[in-house]
C-alpha cells in the first residue's frame, strides 16, 4: 500500500499540469505603456526572469544586456537620455524567445510623490478640477502622466508591487492626485518637457510606515520606532524574544479567557502580537511594500504632503522627517535629492487660542531650519480650510504650484521667488519687539497682501495665487506675552524689511507669534513676490511646543487615560439597557455590567433599590422581583462609590421577543414602496426595536418606530 501511495504521488507531482509555472520574463512596477523616463541621467531596468537568463533592453538606439542572477533578479542601466516627446517604443527580450513592448514612452522629469491623504485626494475633487478639464480637453496630448503604486504592508522590503492603471495620461487627469498635477503643470509650463509623477501615497497614515527601516534605526531620537521593527523581526534577537513573550502571555490569556467566560465575567484583551507584526500602518511597513519596489527608478526628486497622522508628536516629528528623508536618499542612493514638503493646513475652528495643527506646523519649520541642503517648504496656513472643518482642504492647486517654484528655482536654475518670507529671529526693545526674516527670503520686500477671498471654498475662480498688495490694511495674527506667558492681540507694522510689534497689554515682551493657531484666517503678511510668511512662535528665544505645556500634557494625559490606564474608573451596564427598553413581564429583572473591583453599585429600577460589590472579574449583578406589563415609564438609576453614575429612561414592562436570520428579516419593507398609493404604516407607541448586527454597527438605543418607511429613516 505505502508503495502505491507513492509512486501515485511521484506521478501527481511529474503530471504537467501540477508544474509550477515556469518564471516568465517580467518587468518592475514601474515600466508599463506611457511611462515617462527621467532625463540626462542613468535609468535603471529591472525586472525577473529565470535564472541564467540573458536579458536584452533597447530603448533610444540603446541596447543593455543583463543575466538573470540565481534569485532571477536582472537590471541594466541606460546611458543618460534626451528629453523627448516622441512617443517611442521600449523593447525588452531574453534568450528564451519572450519579449515585453512597451509603447507610448517619454523622457522628461520623473519626480516621487507621497503622503497622506491630502496627497491622494484627487484633482477632480478639488481646486485643481478645471486644471484637470483643461488638460484633459486640450487639443494635443499633454505630456503630463502619473503612475499610482496599490498599497500593500510588509515587514521586509518587497521586489514586487501592483498599479492598477499603470501611467496614465492626462486625459485621466481628474483622477490624479491634485497637489502632484498642480505641481507638475507649472514644471511643464515652465519646461516644456514632459512630467511624470510616481505616487506612492496612503491615507490616514503616520509617517513612520514611510520611512525605511535602517533610517529609522539609525536615527537616535527613533529608538522607540525602532524597537517596534526589531520586535516583530524573528530574524533578530529582539524580535524572537518578543515572540516567545507573546506566546507565553497568549497561553495565559487563554486560560484567563476560558475562566472569565465561565464566570460570565468580563474577558480581558488578547494580547496584541509584537511590534509591527499587529499593525499594517506601522514604521517602515509602507515603504517596504510600495516604496521599495519602485526604488532605484530614476528620479528628480521628492515631494511630500502629510502630518494629520502625527499632529500631537511634538519635536519628535521632525526626527521623522529626517529619517524619511535620509532614507528616501539612501534607498535611491542620491545623497542629494530635493525634498520639498507643504506644512500643514488650516483646520479647526478660528480661534487664535486653538493651537492645533500651529504645533505641527512648528515642528515642520524646526526639521526645516536644521535641514536646508536640497530642502523647501511651502507655507498653506494663509490658504482657508476648504470646508469648515474640513481636513481635506479643497485648494490644493496654489499649495502645488507655490512647490514647482521651489523646483523651478533651485532644480531648473530659473529666476523665480520660491518662498515667502522665512522667520529668523527677533529683538526686543522695552515694549517694542522687532522681527526679522532671513534676507534671501524677501523678494523685494514686505507687504501686508491679500489672496482676494476669505474662504476659498465659494468661489475659488476669485482666490488669487500670488498675493495682491493690499497698502492700506492692518497685519493681522501678531501677538505678544510677557513673563506670565499670556498672549495678547498685537499691533504690527512693517517697518524696511522687519516687523514691529507692539501691544498696549504687554509692556515687557519675552515673547512673539504670528499666525500661530490652527485656523490664522486672513493671515496677510507676504512677500513682494506674494507668498506667505512662515507662521512661529517663540518665548525668550526659543520655539515654543504644547507639549512644554505641562498643564496642557497633563490634560491630554487625562483625555486618554481610559484607553492606557488600567485602573481608570469604569461603569458599564450591559448593552440592551438603553433609554426606551422593554422588559420582559412577569420574569425576574436581571440588571448587569462591570466596574471596578470593589466599587459598591447602587441600582435603582423605578423606587426597588439594592447594591452590590463589583467582583474580582469586575463584574456586578442583581436580579428584581418580576413586574406585571405596564406602559407606565420607569427609570433605572445606576450610582457608584467612585462617583459614576448611568441614568436610562422610558423603561416599559411588556413581552420581548428575539429575532434572528438571515438579512431578509431585517431588508423587507413594511408596505410596497413602488406604490405611491400605498399608505404608511400608523404609530405604534408601545412596539420598539433594538438592532444588533454587529458590534461596530448596532444601534445606540432602542428606537420608537412604526416601521421602515424608506431612505433609512426610523417613524
Amino acid at each position: 500500500m505505502n508503495t502505491f501511495i507513492a509512486s501515485m504521488l511521484l506521478g501527481l507531482s511529474m503530471a504537467p499540469g501540477l508544474v509550477a509555472a515556469e518564471q516568465q520574463l517580467e518587468l518592475a512596477v514601474p515600466f508599463t505603456d506611457n511611462m515617462i523616463l527621467q532625463r540626462e541621467s542613468a535609468v535603471p531596468v529591472w525586472g525577473w526572469d529565470v535564472p541564467g537568463t540573458k536579458v536584452i533592453v533597447q530603448f533610444a538606439g540603446q541596447a543593455k544586456t543583463a543575466v538573470a542572477d540565481k534569485h532571477g533578479d536582472w537590471m541594466v542601466k541606460l546611458d543618460p537620455l534626451k528629453v523627448s516627446r516622441e512617443e517611442r517604443t521600449f523593447a525588452v527580450k531574453n534568450n528564451r524567445g519572450q519579449a515585453i513592448t512597451l509603447k507610448g514612452v517619454l523622457v522628461g522629469e520623473v519626480w516621487f510623490s507621497s503622503g497622506q491623504s491630502n496627497m491622494v485626494w484627487t484633482a477632480g475633487k478639488s481646486m485643481c478640477n478645471q486644471l484637470a478639464r483643461d488638460l484633459a480637453s486640450a487639443k494635443e496630448d499633454i505630456p503630463i502622466r502619473e503612475i499610482n503604486i496599490n498599497t500593500v504592508s510588509a515587514l521586509y522590503p518587497q521586489k514586487r508591487a501592483t498599479s492598477d492603471d499603470g501611467w496614465k495620461k492626462v486625459s485621466a487627469a481628474s483622477g490624479f492626485s491634485a497637489l502632484s498635477l498642480s505641481f507638475a503643470h507649472d514644471l511643464y509650463k515652465e519646461l516644456g518637457v514632459p512630467i511624470g509623477i510616481l505616487l506612492s501615497a496612503h491615507s490616514n497614515t503616520r509617517i513612520e510606515a514611510f520611512t525605511q527601516r535602517y533610517a529609522i534605526e539609525a536615527h537616535a531620537k527613533l529608538k522607540d520606532d525602532a524597537d517596534l521593527i526589531r520586535d516583530a523581526d524573528p530574524l533578530t534577537a529582539q524580535g524572537r524574544k518578543a515572540y516567545d513573550q507573546y506566546y507565553a502571555d497568549l497561553k495565559a490569556w487563554q486560560v484567563t479567557a476560558s475562566e472569565a467566560m465561565e464566570k460570565g465575567g468580563r474577558v480581558p484583551a488578547r494580547p496584541k502580537l509584537p511590534g509591527i507584526a499587529g499593525m499594517w500602518r506601522g514604521p517602515s511597513q509602507f515603504f517596504n511594500g510600495k516604496i521599495a519596489p519602485v526604488i532605484p527608478y530614476a528620479i528628480r526628486g521628492a515631494i511630500w504632503c502629510q502630518g494629520t497622522s502625527n499632529s500631537g508628536d511634538g519635536r519628535i516629528y521632525a526626527a521623522r522627517m529626517e529619517a524619511l528623508m535620509q532614507g528616501w536618499r539612501d534607498a535611491w542612493g542620491t545623497p542629494e535629492m530635493p525634498f520639498y514638503f507643504t506644512q500643514m493646513q488650516c483646520y479647526g475652528s478660528p480661534d487664535p487660542d486653538n493651537v492645533g495643527f500651529a504645533d505641527i506646523r512648528q515642528v515642520q519649520h524646526l526639521f526645516f531650519k536644521n535641514n536646508r541642503e536640497n530642502v523647501g517648504m511651502v507655507v498653506q496656513s494663509d490658504l482657508n480650510s476648504a470646508r469648515p472643518q474640513g481636513i481635506h482642504y479643497f485648494n490644493k492647486l496654489h499649495p502645488g504650484m507655490r512647490m514647482a517654484r521651489w523646483a523651478l528655482a533651485k532644480e531648473y536654475g530659473k529666476q523665480v521667488a520660491y518662498t515667502g518670507p522665512i522667520f529668523s529671529d527677533y529683538e526686543v526693545n522695552g515694549s517694542k519687539v522687532t522681527v526679522r526674516f532671513e534676507r534671501g527670503s524677501l523678494f523685494g520686500g514686505l507687504m501686508v497682501g491679500s489672496k482676494g477671498m476669505a474662504k476659498d471654498y465659494r468661489e475659488p475662480g476669485k482666490f488669487i495665487e500670488p498675493a495682491v498688495p493690499r497698502p492700506g490694511e492692518k497685519l493681522n495674527h501678531f501677538r505678544l506675552c510677557g513673563a506670565d506667558k499670556q498672549w495678547h492681540a498685537a499691533e504690527a507694522k512693517i517697518v524696511g524689511d522687519t516687523v514691529v510689534v507692539t501691544s498696549e497689554k504687554v509692556s515687557a515682551p519675552i515673547g512673539v507669534q504670528y499666525a500661530y493657531s490652527a485656523v490664522p484666517e486672513n493671515s496677510n503678511l507676504y512677500n513682494r513676490a506674494g507668498l506667505p510668511a512662515t507662521p512661529f512662535a517663540m518665548i525668550d528665544g526659543q520655539f515654543i511646543f504644547e507639549e512644554d505645556d505641562l498643564e496642557k500634557a497633563a490634560e491630554l494625559k487625562a483625555k486618554y487615560a481610559r484607553f492606557t490606564d488600567p485602573d481608570y474608573p469604569i461603569l458599564q451596564v450591559a448593552e440592551y439597557y438603553r433609554d426606551g427598553v422593554i422588559l420582559q413581564r412577569n420574569q425576574p429583572i436581571r440588571v448587569w455590567g462591570h466596574a471596578n473591583q470593589g466599587v459598591t453599585v447602587k441600582i435603582n429600577l423605578g423606587g426597588a433599590i439594592q447594591r452590590v460589590v463589583a467582583n474580582d472579574l469586575q463584574q456586578w449583578s442583581v436580579t428584581f422581583p418580576a413586574r406585571q406589563a405596564s406602559t407606565q415609564p420607569i427609570t433605572l438609576q445606576i450610582d457608584t462609590s467612585h462617583d459614576h453614575s448611568r441614568t436610562v429612561k422610558d423603561i416599559l414592562i411588556g413581552d420581548v421577543w428575539y429575532l434572528t436570520g438571515s438579512t431578509q428579516l431585517t431588508s423587507e419593507w413594511a408596505h410596497d414602496r413602488c406604490d405611491n398609493e400605498a399608505k404608511l404604516p400608523t404609530t405604534l407607541p408601545f412596539v420598539r426595536e433594538y438592532r444588533r448586527r454587529t458590534k461596530t454597527s448596532s444601534f445606540a438605543t432602542p428606537r420608537k418606530r412604526r416601521f421602515e418607511t424608506g431612505g433609512g429613516k426610523y417613524r
